[in-house]
């Protein structure tokens, strides 16, 4: 599944940016002038793809408040820095190794329309409130594209793969919890083989 074969209804947010220092965070986001702030900071559910040179290395979900920007400058901002979870250490990192390689890597996302539904109250009393269905059924259904078109899951779904994430990932994001190392663009040119 690659960029071309998304419908009109996936939006273009941003494209990342190797950071112009050596500290946390390790890259910086460009965010697509063709998107409405009102769009980024949307609430309702959505269903994000992290594209690198055109094919799609991860689909994740959210529901959070502020959007598609908030999501995605989660992974910027509290990958290197703080108490990450392996995903966002992880993908901070891998974000990182792909810019480091000269490779795009660009985020679309889709989201979910607000509906009016009745709900019934404690106290029997009937009120009708808008919500949005879950990012996460927008996750589940693309993945399942995803898997008929290519066989299996997106590179950097490990979670829904079941696989462990890399040695380098889980001890990088231990040394920062306990340790407050953050690590570098130079040991991550390292790492990979790039002097």
């Amino acid at each position: 599944m690659k960029v071309k074969d998304f419908s009109e209804n996936v939006y273009k947010v941003c494209e990342m940016e190797l950071s112009n220092n050596n500290s946390s965070p390790l890259w910086g986001i460009i965010w697509d002038k063709n998107i409405s702030k009102d769009l980024l900071t949307k609430r309702s559910g959505r269903c994000y793809f992290i594209v690198v040179g055109n094919e799609i290395y991860k689909i994740g979900y959210s529901d959070c408040k502020g959007g598609i920007k908030r999501t995605i400058d989660t992974y910027r901002s509290q990958g290197n820095s703080g108490s990450p979870s392996d995903r966002t250490y992880g993908v901070h990192m891998y974000i990182t190794e792909e810019l480091l390689k000269g490779k795009k890597v660009e985020v679309y996302f889709q989201s979910t329309e607000e509906i009016e539904v009745g709900v019934k109250l404690a106290n029997g009393k009937n009120i009708k409130m808008l919500t949005s269905i879950s990012g996460k059924n927008l996750e589940v259904e693309n993945i399942k594209l995803y898997k008929e078109m290519k066989g299996g899951l997106p590179l950097w779904n490990t979670q829904e793969s079941n696989i462990k994430y890399p040695k380098y990932i889980i001890d990088g994001r231990i040394d920062l919890i306990k340790n407050k190392k953050r690590v570098t663009i130079e040991e991550v040119k390292e790492r990979i083989g790039i002097l």
